[in-house]
């Protein structure tokens, strides 16, 4: 396969964005923090590959005449060429916030022209699960546990050396690229499943969306499974699994993961006491708070804000 078999005659109308339009010097890779709006964006194509990373909220992927849904932890990765466009969710108060990342085919081999067949590099491997036509490319992959962590910490390097632009930091993008297109090569491959089963999962899409939008917003406060239930308007085992349909998560997971993505925020940007972050996320007991974190992320609090709090600068929080 070559890359210009995918650049289609009747798509040539369709705007097409080009890496270097990014003004970010001539480089071949590029990532950038984005917010999603309420206007439904223009459909467009790239001339490169692109992995976008949901960071905080949800989002619309429409692809190939649908729209897909996507939360916090979901991705998903389009070859060159290829038309699609996102927009966030009408009457959503909190905003959508993601992360681009763009790079060439020949940044991962030089010998990646359009006019080669890739099929011939060894590098291949890492991007053939994501060179397909538009019909096969996969709207959204749903991440969940340490799987989630890992690319979120992948995805969060990428742009701290991108940023900070220090000797070699192209070879240090290049290592996570390709650790990054492994890892999801390997979940799409265990995840596979018709482009538009998102559709289909279940009719009360919409309801768990709007759990995930008030979860998101009262994370903070006490919130029970029971009362959460009937805030769905479901039955208890109903709602569990549609919900886990839905995050590929439990709720009780899903809570916790939240609570504990935004203590990490608070360790590495503040200097604020264990204590107060525990109160601030939503855990009340700070043995409880100590416990769970260590669960989902292998290590302490404390450990945690050694680790990372000198890649991070202090900001306020609120």
């Amino acid at each position: 396969m070559r890359v210009d078999q995918l650049e289609k005659t009747e798509y040539r109308d369709i705007l097409l964005y080009k890496i270097e339009e990014n003004g970010h010097g001539d480089y071949p890779f590029f990532i950038q923090k984005v917010t999603v709006d309420h206007e439904e964006g223009s459909l467009h194509r790239h001339d490169y590959f692109q992995i976008y990373y949901v960071a905080k909220g949800r989002l619309k992927h429409y692809i190939n005449g649908k729209t897909f849904g996507l939360t916090k932890g979901d991705l998903f990765v389009i070859p060159p060429y290829i038309p699609h466009k996102t927009f966030s969710f009408d009457n959503d108060n909190e905003r959508c916030e993601a992360l681009e990342i763009e790079f060439k085919p020949e940044f991962i081999n030089q010998s990646f022209a359009n006019d080669a067949d890739l099929e011939l590099f060894m590098d291949f491997m890492y991007i053939e699960p994501f060179m397909v036509n538009e019909h096969q490319v996969r709207p959204r992959l749903r991440l969940s546990g340490s799987v989630e962590m890992d690319v979120e910490k992948i995805v969060y390097d990428f742009l701290h050396e991108f940023e900070e632009r220090k000797p070699g930091f192209e070879l240090i993008i290049k290592s996570a690229i390709l650790r990054l297109l492994a890892i999801l090569g390997r979940e799409a491959a265990s995840d596979y499943g018709p482009a538009d089963s998102y559709s289909h999962q279940d009719k009360h899409k919409e309801s768990i969306l709007r759990i995930i939008q008030y979860i998101e917003e009262h994370y903070t406060e006490k919130i029970y499974l029971h009362d959460i239930v009937k805030r769905s308007f479901m039955c208890h085992s109903y709602f569990c699994s549609a919900f886990k349909q839905v995050t590929k998560k439990s709720f009780a997971r899903y809570l916790n993961e939240l609570r504990v993505s935004r203590a990490k925020e608070f360790l590495c940007k503040t200097d604020l006491k264990i204590v107060e972050i525990c109160s601030k996320t939503g855990f009340n007991n700070v043995t409880h708070f100590n416990r769970i974190f260590k669960q989902i992320t292998t290590m302490s609090p404390m450990q945690f804000k050694e680790t990372y709090t000198h890649k991070t600068p202090k900001s306020k929080i609120v």
